[in-house]
């Protein structure tokens, strides 16, 4: 269930800075059925009389459902008032029954008080006829962390709207075919229904919408119809005589566009997170890269560490990193294989170097941005037990049990292998009246209506950017004793396969040429190395490699459509495998037109302020 407490969106809070802290808290009691009340609302979250059968004839059967999504090739729900996932869980049953491989289903859904994880898998004891449906979506669960998530199951994609109602329908970048409306009781909860919540649904609907709920409350019926959707009440479910069906003007159904034969340039995580999200939706991109292994990008780099980006202000940016962190686990936590040297380990620790530092993890404890199975405070003893070493210093820091050690190589590989890869490289890029040409070094012409540009270190050679460019070179070699975990400590130190690796540099690199190895940069990292461990820890017959970073004046990434047909992905910097993936669906969801996963606060801090 939702609710608003503020009706203020990203710009009231950005006028006066505020921590970012988890949402608030589900307050629940458990009647002796086993099923949750919310204390707050003094309501129900689901029927006594059956909640599953509810939700399939109020919402699902109110909204025409399977029928109205049968000859749509994308099909988008919203939803207000997620509470324990039941409508979710119950369409996403009826889904996978009728629907084709090659249709999508969106559903999103706006909660202001979700459940934690335990929370969550108590209440859906309740429903063992969905317990493997409901054991995905606990798996892939959030928690209490502020912002919009995505979460994936096959063709379906959820997109979880933690936040007050009015900001999280402000922010929505979507046009719904279907709405559940399943809030707390209009008496109970009147801003979840207020007139300006029932415009906000009507400039949301496609043409010929459906919408159901369980209320019929007069001021409900007359919002509607305000709104411009046809109300009409219908027999009710158990206990309640009446129920709300209505329509918005128009004609099923709403289609997507789909670009012809999509073509992106770069083939490091910023490329592959593309190629992996066309993948999903059926569609096989072409990859133009010249080195299939990589040898000049950062993502060949042996060692690589994927963990969130503390913030403590509550920004659009903010949440989007603590999104993209959580985004990108779960796909690669299915995506790759342990058994096969893709994932290296799991837990990162991060030690504060200074006192200063370490008031400011307390504060991020404090906060609980992130729930705490997945940041935690932790003492300097705590932290020398979890890395299974000696560390230097005498703070302690924060620990990410999920956090992964990975290899950045065999990822990329495994992300893009679905592409139509072409070993070449681009050199320039025309515009021929709705066709992008991209010609490469061997003297071939591409042509494509959707170009995606994800160059690094090069991509100046192809777009006029005002980035920078910076020289991050790493170091590793054989260890005799190897910290169990990654440590980070000013600089960071990664296990893997026997071997310990160290990095980074951070130089500037001119226009992106300079990778030379430097053997006293090397020194230094040793240095570094011994400085967190100690002399006994230090690789041996240590190899050294150099890539170039690109960042931004205000260090956010470029994800944008810069002009009809093309878009850049570029500006990772050294958070590539962390926000590649949320990214990438992000731009496809933007070409294909489809709901994106990026609410529009969040699209305006990564738009094209950066083409010089």
């Amino acid at each position: 269930m939702v609710s608003s407490t503020r009706s203020a969106g990203y710009e009231w809070r950005m006028n006066a800075p505020r921590p970012l802290t988890s949402t608030p808290a589900a307050r629940l009691d458990w009647r002796e059925d086993g099923a949750p009340l919310a204390k707050g609302f003094d309501d129900i979250y689901f029927s006594a009389d059956g909640g599953l059968e509810e939700t399939r004839q109020v919402f699902l059967r109110g909204c025409g459902l399977p029928e109205s999504w049968e000859e749509c090739p994308v099909f988008v729900i919203g939803e207000l008032g997620f509470g324990t996932g039941l409508n979710f869980l119950a369409t996403l049953d009826v889904w996978r029954k009728t629907a084709r491989p090659d249709q999508h289903l969106y559903f999103i859904s706006v909660e202001a008080f979700p459940f934690d994880k335990a929370q969550l898998k108590r209440a859906l004891t309740a429903f063992p006829a969905l317990k493997d449906l409901a054991g995905e979506l606990i798996s892939r669960w959030p928690g209490r962390v502020r912002g919009t998530h995505l979460l994936t199951f096959g063709n379906i994609s959820l997109h979880l709207v933690f936040d007050d109602i009015g900001p999280a329908l402000t922010g929505l970048d979507a046009q719904v075919n279907a709405w559940f409306l399943d809030g707390f009781s209009p008496a109970k909860n009147p801003e979840m229904w207020s007139e300006a919540v029932c415009a906000h649904l009507a400039r949301l609907s496609a043409p010929g919408t459906r919408l159901a709920t369980f209320t019929v409350a007069g001021s409900v019926r007359r919002g509607l119809a305000g709104a411009g959707f046809t109300v009409e009440k219908m027999p009710g479910f158990g206990r309640k005589r009446e129920r709300l069906e209505a329509r918005f003007p128009g004609t099923f159904p709403l289609t997507a566009k789909r670009p012809i034969n999509p073509l992106i340039v770069g083939g490091g995580i910023a490329g592959a997170g593309l190629v992996h999200a066309f993948a999903r939706r059926g569609i096989k991109a072409r990859l133009l890269e010249p080195y299939a292994d990589l040898k000049t990008a950062a993502s060949g780099n042996p060692a690589g560490i994927l963990m969130p980006k503390l913030d403590l202000q509550d920004r659009p940016e903010s949440r989007f990193y603590n999104a993209a962190y959580l985004y990108a686990r779960q796909l690669y936590a299915r995506q790759l294989n342990e058994s096969h040297d893709q994932i290296y380990g799991r837990g990162v620790l991060q030690m504060a170097g200074s006192e200063k530092e370490a008031e400011r993890f307390e504060k991020i404890d404090r906060y609980q941005a992130l729930p705490t199975d997945e940041m935690a405070l932790v003492s300097h003893t705590q932290a020398e037990v979890l890395a299974g070493c000696r560390l230097s210093g005498g703070f302690g820091g924060l620990y990410a049990p999920s956090a992964l050690s990975l290899s950045p190589k065999g990822t990329v590989l495994t992300l893009r292998q679905a592409a139509e890869y072409i070993c070449d490289k681009a050199v320039r890029l025309t515009r021929s009246g709705k066709l992008w040409q991209v010609e490469t070094a061997a003297g071939v012409v591409l042509e494509t209506k959707a170009l995606f540009v994800c160059n690094g270190a090069n991509i100046r050679n192809l777009l006029d950017m005002d980035v920078r460019f910076t020289r991050g070179q790493l170091c590793w070699g054989q260890s005799p004793y190897l910290p169990e975990r990654a440590v980070i400590a000013g600089h960071y130190a990664v296990p893997f396969l026997d071997n310990l690796l160290l990095g980074a540099t951070h130089a500037h690199a001119g226009a992106g040429e300079d990778i030379a190895v430097r053997p006293e940069d090397t020194q230094d990292l040793l240095a570094a190395g011994r400085n967190m461990f100690g002399p006994s820890v230090l690789p041996e017959n240590v190899q050294a490699r150099t890539s170039v970073r690109v960042t931004t004046k205000n260090t956010l990434p470029i994800a944008t459509q810069i002009d009809g047909g093309l878009f850049v992905l570029s500006g990772l910097g050294s958070r590539g495998f962390m926000l590649a993936p949320l990214l990438g669906e992000y731009l496809v969801a933007q070409a294909l037109g489809l709901p994106s996963p990026l609410d529009k606060a969040t699209q305006k801090r990564f738009v094209g302020a950066f083409v010089a």
